[in-house]
Parts: C-alpha cells; sequence; structure tokens
C-alpha cells in the first residue's frame, strides 16, 4: 500500500494511476469540492488541516481499490459531524442531507449517515469483531472506512503531536489495537499491516511537549473577518496615497 495523498491533486493523480474511470475521479472531486468549504479553518487535534484528513481516509480507501461511493463516503465521512455547518434543526438537516445527496449519491451519502452511528471505541471493537461476520456489505463498507479514517489518524505519528497524545497511546493497547485484525478479517491484509506499523510506531515514539499542540479534539481557527481586511486595505491605500501626495508637495519646494 503505497503512502496516502494529503492534497486533492495528490488524490487524483492516485486514483487515476489506480484505474479509477475519468468518471469516477470526476464523481470524487465534486464530493472534495461539496465538502472542502465546510472545514475551511478546521484542523484536527495535532495541527494538521482538516481537509487533509479527509483526503488521506480517501486515498487509504483508494489504495484498497474500494468502490467509487465508498471512497466517496471517506472523503466526507465528518460532513455530519464536524465542519461549517448549519444550526441544527429538523428543516437545516433535511436540507443538508438533500444537497449531500444530489452532491455525493444516495449511496455515498447513505454510508456517511451510517459511519455517523458506527459505535467505535477501545472498548467497543471487540463486540464489533464478533459480529463482523453477520453484518451486512453496507455496514462491512461502513467499518473499512473508519479503519481507513484510524490509519489517516495514526501515520505520521499524528496522535502524538496532540495535547492528550498519551491517553490516545493508551487507547491502542485498551483495544483500539483491535482494528488490525478487525481489518483483516475483512480481507484487507495490507490495510491491516499498514496500521499494525502505524500503531507500533505511536507507541514506540516519543514527540516533544513543545511540539504537541494544545488541543484535544478537531478544532478551528476563524479568519479575520473580510471587513476587516477590506480596513486594514483601505488604511495602506490612504497611507500610500497621503506619502505620495507629501513627496510630490516636497518636490514643488
Amino acid at each position: 500500500m503505497p503512502d496516502r495523498p494529503q492534497t486533492n491533486l495528490q488524490l487524483w493523480n492516485e486514483l487515476r494511476a489506480s484505474g479509477y474511470s475519468d468518471a469516477d475521479v470526476a464523481r470524487i472531486k465534486a464530493a472534495h469540492d461539496f465538502a472542502a468549504p465546510l472545514y475551511a479553518g478546521w484542523f484536527r487535534a495535532s495541527g494538521k488541516p482538516f481537509i487533509a484528513h479527509l483526503i488521506g481516509t480517501a486515498g487509504v480507501l483508494a489504495a484498497v481499490r474500494a468502490r467509487t461511493p465508498v471512497v466517496v463516503a471517506g472523503l466526507c465521512h465528518a460532513i455530519y459531524a464536524q465542519g461549517e455547518l448549519p444550526a441544527a434543526t429538523a428543516r437545516s438537516v433535511r436540507q443538508m442531507r438533500a444537497a449531500a445527496r444530489r452532491s455525493l449519491g444516495d449511496e455515498a451519502e447513505e454510508l456517511i449517515v451510517r459511519y455517523d452511528a458506527l459505535e467505535w471505541a477501545a472498548h467497543t471493537l471487540p463486540a464489533l469483531r464478533d459480529r463482523l461476520g453477520g453484518l451486512s456489505a453496507v455496514d462491512r463498507d461502513v467499518v473499512l472506512v473508519r479503519l481507513a479514517n484510524e490509519l489517516d489518524d495514526h501515520l505520521d505519528l499524528a496522535a502524538l503531536y496532540c495535547k492528550n497524545a498519551d491517553a490516545r497511546r493508551r487507547q491502542i493497547g485498551a483495544g483500539l489495537g483491535l482494528a488490525v485484525e478487525i481489518a483483516r478479517d475483512l480481507g484487507h491484509s495490507d490495510l491491516a499491516d499498514r496500521l499494525e506499523q502505524a500503531f507500533s510506531a505511536t507507541l514506540g515514539a516519543d514527540v516533544p511537549a513543545s511540539l504537541r499542540t494544545t488541543r484535544a479534539a478537531s478544532f478551528r481557527v476563524t479568519p479575520t473577518p473580510w471587513w476587516r481586511r477590506r480596513a486594514a486595505w483601505v488604511r495602506r491605500m490612504v497611507g500610500g496615497a497621503a506619502r505620495r501626495g507629501a513627496a510630490l508637495m516636497a518636490g514643488r519646494r
């Protein structure tokens, strides 16, 4: 399994090299264009841009040749959980789901809803593995998306750059490491190997506290409001005009 992409262009190139059709790549690009505005200014707890995490998750799924709706779901798996969403009302939820279905397709949108409903924590993975054989094909795809998310979250020692790095490391031994066996049970041995390597690296490495963020969960950095940027531009323009006027008057003396 190659290293996963972290930019949209890297993802398009990986998809094309992996044999996805131009129509499939265009569909995945449309999903990216739908999700990206929802994550402007959003970062993972490690400080990694959130959109890079979404792209990385889709890239992992592309590497195991997941079906296009599954890759789309991986790219947009957090649209209902995080990001710049409208205030939650019954009407806004209906509108958001309708917009997602138009942009992502019904199957991908349903996978995302099921992804949100899946109980995934160190203490729930043993029970999930026990019932894995009885899951429908759709729910097995949901688990695959979750595994891809987990791999992207642990590559590059990302967990160690968070405020709660020690707690995240303990989760691996407390049950999260079972994700490796779940990947094998699904028939994805390459994914299982990469998860095992990522978990092992996380357990064996250390990151100085000075490099960790002050965040334990995803966060948003609020951009400067447009009117403040506009005011700064006006001040620069006025100041420049005043300086030019002063220089001109000095030249006439």
